[in-house]
Formats: C-alpha cells, structure tokens, sequence
C-alpha cells in the first residue's frame, strides 16, 4: 500500500457505532461551514418522505470523484466513511494536491430506509440484533437499481432521480458505491479490467486485516479479475439475472455511470469476518451437493415463514407497510435463487468445493432466512403498535419467533460471528477510494486515460 494513504489509515479512532442519516447530514454541514473556501453543499433531490439528499463538494481539481452512501439502508459502513473523507480532504492539503480531484459526496442516498435500520446501528453488533431489527427495501425499490434501461429517460425512485442527477451533472471519472456485505470478507466490482487497479485493490486486505472473500460474487454473471475483486456484468446479464430474482427492474447505477464516461467501483466491506471466505482449498463435499443443499435452505424459507404468518396476513392493518413489501421480496428471493442454484448444481459435475465457496453458498442461506424472518417479526411488531393483539396475531408472534432463534442457532453454529472493528470497515473503504482515485489521476496526469 502507498505509505502515504496506510499512514492516514493508521491514523483512524476507534468507531462506537452508525451513525444514523441525521447525523451524517449534521456532521457534513458542520464541515462546510467550516470549511467555505473548500467546501459547498447543495441540494440534488428528495426522498419519498421529503427528506433532503445532498451533495457535498470538496476541491477544485480536473477530475471529478462521486462518492455515496447507503444505496442500501441496512448497509451503514459508509455512512462512517464519508464524513471522515469529507474531513480528510478539508485538512489535508497534501492529500488534495496530490489527488488533484473535486470531490462530490453523498451522505445517504436513502434517508427514509435507513431511519428503518437506526435501532440496529448503536449495537451490539450481533447477528441477532441485527437481523431482528433491519430493513432491506424490496429489489425494486432500492436505489441503484431502478436507473433508466438504455433508450428510456427517468429513473423509476426519487432517490435514485437524485443520484441520476449527480451523475449526469458531475460527469465523474470515479464513482464510487459504498456496500457492505453481512458475513464474509471485502470484495470489490469494478467497471473495466484494470490490473494495477484490482492489483491494489486485492493488496488491501493484508494492510486492513479484513480477509479477501474469494468465493462467487454476489451479482450474478461477475468475473473475477483478482481474488475478491470482480469484473461488473455486462448490463445484459446483469438485468436479465436480477430481473428473474426481482421480477421486472431497471438498470444498475454502475452501468448508468458507465456510459457517461466513469469508472464504477463497489466497495463491499463484511459486519462480520471469517477466515473461510479466504480459504480456497477444497473441502469435502462436491460444488454440486453444496449448491443443492444451499438450494434445499432457500427453497423452505417461504413455505416456513408462510405457514407462521400466512394466515394473519390478510386480517393486518398495514398491507401497505415497507415491512410487508420487504417481506413478500424476500420470500419471492428465496424461492427465485433456490431455484436458479438447483439449475447450477445440475451443470456443476464432479468438481469439489472451495472451503470459501461452500462458505459463501451456506451465508447466502443463512442471511436470507433471517432477513425473511426477521422482517416478519418487524411486520407484526408494527401491527401490535397499531393496537392489533388478536390470538391469531399473537401465535404468529410466537412461532415466528422460536423459528428466528433456531435460525440464528444454526447461523452462529455454522459461522461464529467475529464483528470487523468499525475502523476497519472505515479504513477498508477509505483506503479503496484513495488508491482507485490516485491510481485513475496518475493515468489521466500521463494522458493514457489507462
């Protein structure tokens, strides 16, 4: 790593917790007005509840750099990361100099879903307190994928209006998409193959101590460049595999940005770490018989979650409620993805799998199954607010209940949850967009563009 940018990660205090939108917002404003011969803030949308969504700019250089948070609400790593870039770049001139950029920031990208998570972000950080009081927006209603298909002219969410907005005004060379994944380790997508970029990339991990994940990619139809550092699908294969989970959607912000000209880069950095999302020896058991037993998981979520809450369903007062749309995605997910992994495990032959693939599958398993459990608890929490304390309520409660516990059972058995220190998730990501931003300025300094 470049002494330079490891120093400023070594420089990094210990984080207590999430902040939450509000904060976010305050601690920016706080730093452009102190900061006015540097900094400006403006406006660039509004959430579906009115919230603002704003846009901080730093500098004054030739290349221009998009970085975001919270594209998805129960996602928070960078909603601690771009405060403290914004206070980097306001105090360390050499920085600025040396990156020669304008930098424009997002705080949250999606204020109205991450108030929905703000009880999980002041801790513990286990995987109970988690996944007993997250949200995660359906498919179709989160922010970087309802962006225009090619030939169409509006995105389909305010938020994401906002972000086409930046986009389209800034034209960025850099964007960058700040993730973080539950279980595992830090991966990257970048939008074109560039060796010194995954290089650098993929060199991270050994100065952040977050493992590299080296098993499949989530987004379907990726390539891997370097060990967890993947090649962005084609916007073709791309749609076509979120749409056959998610039902009709629009385009990634990554392929949107593309085309106007910048270089996409996702940063996914782990709540919770494990040595096996590294581990790519095999193990005993063929890719086959692991994808179909993660096949078997997924395929009983909604059945099971359903025989809880099914009969309930159509008596509740909140039909409307984000909890029941989250809900119905999830279940749909499920059965979506246990179906396409039964069609791998078909075509997978005799081959045996990585201990980081078998990890990889069996945390995709356990992660859906509490995020459909856990949001159906959230959904009937919100019905008891409402007054709604009938039997048949009641029952739900509780079998959805002992179902989460045996879940999470089953989840820490597999897996002991060993949360990432919150400045290492702050330095993974910090350190991500410093090296990929110098890398980019040196090319476009040299005139290659490469």
């Amino acid at each position: 790593m470049d002494s330079e940018f490891a120093a400023i990660l070594d420089g990094i205090p210990r984080q207590h917790c999430f902040p939450g939108p509000d904060q976010v917002g305050e601690r920016l404003a706080a730093i452009a007005d102190r900061y006015p011969d540097l900094a400006c803030r403006q406006r660039v949308g509004t959430s579906r509840e009115g919230r603002p969504i704003e846009l901080l700019s730093i500098g004054s250089g030739p290349c221009d750099v998009l970085v975001f948070a919270g594209p998805h609400p129960n996602e928070p790593a960078g909603f601690l990361t771009v405060p403290y870039l914004a206070e980097l770049l306001c105090t360390d001139e050499a920085l600025r100099e040396r990156l020669d950029c304008t930098w424009h920031l997002i705080g949250c990208v999606d204020p109205d879903g991450a108030r929905l998570n703000e009880d999980w972000y002041v801790g513990p950080l286990t995987r109970r307190h988690y996944a007993r009081r997250h949200y995660r927006p359906p498919l179709r209603e989160q922010v970087e994928w309802t962006f225009p298909l090619p030939g169409g002219s509006d995105a389909g969410l305010p938020e994401s209006r906002a972000l086409m907005h930046a986009i389209d005004t800034l034209r960025p060379q850099l964007m960058c998409s700040l993730h973080n994944a539950e279980f595992g380790g830090v991966y990257y997508y970048i939008g074109e193959e560039r060796p010194d970029i995954a290089d650098a990339l993929a060199g991270l991990s050994a100065w952040t101590g977050i493992p590299l994940h080296v098993g499949d990619a989530e987004l379907p139809g990726t390539r891997r460049i370097r060990p967890g550092v993947f090649a962005v699908p084609s916007l073709r294969a791309a749609h076509h595999a979120m749409t056959g989970i998610g039902g009709p959607m629009g385009a990634f912000s990554l392929h949107y940005a593309g085309r106007r000209g910048a270089f996409p880069l996702v940063i996914e950095v782990p709540l919770w770490a494990s040595p096996q999302s590294a581990e790519e020896t095999t193990c005993d058991q063929r890719c086959s018989g692991v994808l179909a037993a993660t096949a078997d998981m997924l395929q009983a979520v909604s059945p099971e979650i359903g025989e809880a809450i099914d009969p309930v369903l159509e008596m509740m007062t909140t039909p409307g409620s984000p909890f029941a749309r989250s809900l119905a995605d999830v279940r749909r997910t499920a059965s979506a993805l246990a179906a396409a992994l039964r069609e791998q495990a078909r075509q997978a032959g005799d081959a045996l799998a990585t201990v980081a693939e078998r990890f990889a599958a069996r945390q995709t398993a356990h992660t859906l199954r509490l995020r459909a459990c856990g949001t159906a608890l959230r959904l009937l929490d919100e019905e008891a607010s409402r007054g709604a304390h009938t039997p048949a309520v009641q029952d739900a409660r509780h079998a959805l209940d002992d179902l989460f516990t045996d879940w999470v059972n089953d989840a820490d058995a597999d897996a002991p949850c060993t949360p990432v220190p919150l400045h290492r998730l702050l330095g993974a990501q910090l350190g991500a967009i410093l090296t990929t931003a110098a890398l980019l300025t040196e090319a476009h300094s040299a005139g290659t563009g490469r």
